[in-house]
């Protein structure tokens, strides 16, 4: 048996999403000269003050895609807000943040590439998801090339064993997108006829001939395979634009999130901009549905998902389980445990840990179907699958029992409160694993930093909690702060500040502004009072992985040979305390 490696997997990651969403929405490239590819995206891409390069085909949405109206100056030159915790839509996974990154234990990347048809065509841009996916696919293979000194790309559990074991990091290759089923087809011609069976091995074979090994069969909408998980009212207008019809939903007591009710002002701004653009009239029968409950999806997996999935087992491919309906995910989980097969949940939370809806009046931190209930998480770590809690978990309920004190919203103590949620099921299940997932360059905002004026941003903008921000803002200035001192945690690596030209990032004040401040971000944890013992399960995820993928290349050969279910997969061994990972040179 293989000798353990040593390191935390981030099994969420978009390196190459500047190609996605058309090419035209997230600024900035991955690779290059860092004046060049970080250039300034007012003058390239997003316009003066981030408004949009105003004429014909000028992108309204780009005025408001940040959540505000533009934004300052970015890039090259100031870095003054770019790159920064809260930005959508800039550059946050550069060669050298990444390489850092590595020097600071980070082993195994899921590199998913991304695209959103809807989006794309609204920056003029249009580009489907199998031409994107492919370009983004061909892009990271020459980004692993030219950087071969300390990456790879694994297109097996054994390829990314010998890469971590050389000390490099291994780069695994994943796809997510709305129409998965749409792929070697017409999208349009799936919202009249059935996906044809026969083409499900070819989309993956195709898939995997292009070197995907990890799959993430729903994201934002519905498609062949089953419902997607409802918990934001903009994505139900792209289901509207790539199914033709609104989500149909029943209640469920469990969640708190509503379509069509509380909506922020961004949401009605698109909503309303979707609704004259495309002559379509956003449903307002929803507050009638299930009152005083919560919103879920009424679709589930459907039998060409369950075709799909069982043919993705016998092709060995790491399933995904995120942003699948209630109903959905139980299935998959369903059929998982009946073939003996693991999955992931790549960047998860957790329900029982959301707010309540009169505690919050934010929809984005209430319970939603997005979240995965305590038994569905417990089904994917008996499996010996792998959690791994998202980077931003907004605010949470504080969790009983943990080391760290949840008195910051949005910040490094938020995720320790799902962290260590985690490993308390993982206790109780014993197998599985938990690693963490960024989603960065995912549309996705970042935690935010524990010092100065955007301390606690989870709070900013709540009606509800934002008088307990000032209140959590002091709590954190009577506590030291974060040294840049010594080595990274578990590392030989020198602990000093990441920069970019003549920046220098702090992360008690800048958060985690990009993924070279992962190390900062987990040596933080340790300082806020995370233990030795509770940071083992997140250096040994790297192993996880792999024994979970290996258990499906096991699995893979046994489904296609015709072998019954496999046993209960048992609890992979931790390395305590574990080496002391070396710098790359």
């Amino acid at each position: 048996m293989a000798s353990p490696v040593f390191g935390f997997a981030d099994l969420h990651c978009h390196v190459m999403a500047h190609l996605g969403f058309g090419g035209h929405v997230l600024a900035g490239f991955p690779d290059g000269k860092m004046e060049q590819a970080l250039a300034r995206c007012d003058i390239h891409l997003h316009g003066k003050w981030g408004l949009g390069n105003f004429g014909k085909n000028w992108p309204l949405v780009q005025a408001f895609i940040e959540g505000g109206v533009g934004h300052g100056p970015c890039g090259h030159g100031t870095y003054a807000d770019w790159p920064h915790f809260n930005s959508l839509v800039h550059q946050q996974v550069f060669v050298d943040w990444l390489q850092r990154a590595h020097a600071g234990g980070l082993r195994l990347l899921c590199s998913v590439a991304v695209n959103n048809e809807l989006l794309a065509e609204e920056f003029h841009h249009p580009d489907r998801d199998q031409s994107s996916i492919e370009k983004q696919m061909r892009e990271l293979r020459r980004f692993t090339e030219r950087h071969s000194g300390w990456m790879g790309l694994a297109l097996s559990a054994s390829e990314a064993r010998r890469l971590i074991a050389s000390g490099k990091l291994a780069v695994v290759a994943g796809v997510e997108v709305d129409s998965m089923d749409s792929l070697l087809g017409d999208r349009e011609l799936l919202n009249t006829q059935a996906l044809p069976q026969e083409r499900l091995p070819l989309i993956l074979r195709w898939l995997r001939d292009q070197g995907f090994r990890m799959i993430t069969p729903l994201h934002l909408a519905n498609n062949s395979f089953g419902g997607a998980a409802v918990y934001d009212d903009k994505f139900n207008l792209l289901n509207h634009f790539l199914r033709g019809r609104f989500f149909d939903v029943q209640g469920n007591p469990s969640v708190g999130f509503r379509l069509g009710q509380d909506l922020e002002t961004q949401t009605k701004m698109v909503i309303a901009f979707y609704e004259l653009s495309r002559r379509a009239h956003y449903p307002h029968g929803y507050a009638l549905n299930a009152p005083g409950q919560g919103h879920v999806n009424q679709l589930g997996l459907t039998p060409t998902g369950e075709s799909f999935l069982r043919e993705a087992m016998r092709q060995g491919f790491i399933l995904d389980v995120e942003h699948m309906s209630e109903r959905c995910t139980d299935s998959v989980l369903g059929l998982a445990e009946q073939a003996g097969y693991p999955v992931v949940a790549s960047h998860c939370a957790f329900r029982e840990q959301a707010l309540a809806p009169q505690d919050t009046s934010i929809k984005a931190k209430r319970a939603s179907e997005y979240q995965k209930t305590r038994e569905q998480a417990r089904r994917i770590l008996a499996l010996g699958g792998l959690l791994a809690p998202i980077t931003n978990q907004h605010e949470l309920k504080d969790l009983p029992g943990c080391t760290v004190e949840n008195d910051c919203a949005r910040s490094s103590k938020t995720w320790a409160q799902s962290y260590q949620y985690a490993l308390s099921l993982l206790r109780e299940v014993g197998a599985g694993g938990v690693a963490l997932g960024t989603d960065f360059n995912g549309l996705n905002q970042q935690p935010g930093p524990r010092y100065g004026p955007n301390a606690a941003y989870g709070l900013k903008g709540d009606e509800a909690r934002e008088k307990r921000r000032p209140v959590q803002q002091r709590r954190q200035l009577d506590k030291p702060r974060l040294p840049y001192a010594g080595t990274m945690y578990r590392s030989d690596a020198p602990f000093v500040k990441a920069r970019a030209n003549t920046r220098e990032f702090d992360f008690n004040t800048d958060g985690l502004a990009h993924i070279g401040l992962l190390p900062d971000f987990i040596r933080d944890l340790v300082h806020v009072g995370m233990t030795d013992a509770q940071m083992d399960p997140l250096f040994s995820s790297a192993e996880a992985f792999l024994r979970m993928w290996e258990a499906c290349e096991a699995r893979s050969v046994a489904l296609l040979g015709g072998e019954p279910p496999a046993p209960k997969p048992a609890a992979p061994s931790t390395p305590r305390p574990g080496p002391r990972v070396k710098p790359p040179r």
